[in-house]
């Protein structure tokens, strides 16, 4: 597994990642992102399809990147956060590789790692039913 890490958002850039996210549901879909959570279960069927239809890791990174970004913002607009960097590497745990959302009352949700782990694992926790339960909590 090989993601490129020099193309993954940075704080500055995580919402124009996500607009691109946005643009590109519909233009490939014609499904409309709102930024509801609900809208993320359209993202975890298309990273299902992907993951699915076999599509490589190498093809997909930057798009991963956007759809979590649009996780990430689809949290921040439900709750006050902000993104936040993770420490400096190159290999380890996939919640460490990535921005991450901190909400103001403390909680954090690595929405790029719940959306590359979607795509890798079928069995993992879907972004929709990741983000709610954070909210729930």
């Amino acid at each position: 597994m090989t993601l490129r890490l020099d193309i993954a958002p940075a704080a500055e850039t995580a919402r124009d990642y996500a607009e691109d996210a946005v643009r590109n549901m519909l233009k490939v879909y014609g499904v409309r992102l709102d930024y509801s959570v609900d809208s993320l279960q359209h993202v975890d069927r298309v990273l299902a399809e992907w993951r699915d239809g076999g599509a490589p890791l190498e093809a997909v990174n930057k798009s991963l990147y956007a759809f979590g970004s649009y996780a990430g913002e689809v949290l921040r607009e439900q709750e006050p956060g902000r993104w936040i960097a993770p420490p400096e590497a190159q290999h380890g745990n996939l919640d460490t590789l990535f921005l991450f959302v901190r909400l103001f009352d403390g909680r954090e949700w690595p929405a790029i790692a719940r959306a590359v782990d979607t795509f890798l694992n079928p069995e993992a926790t879907t972004l929709h039913a990741s983000l709610s339960a954070l909210l729930a909590s």
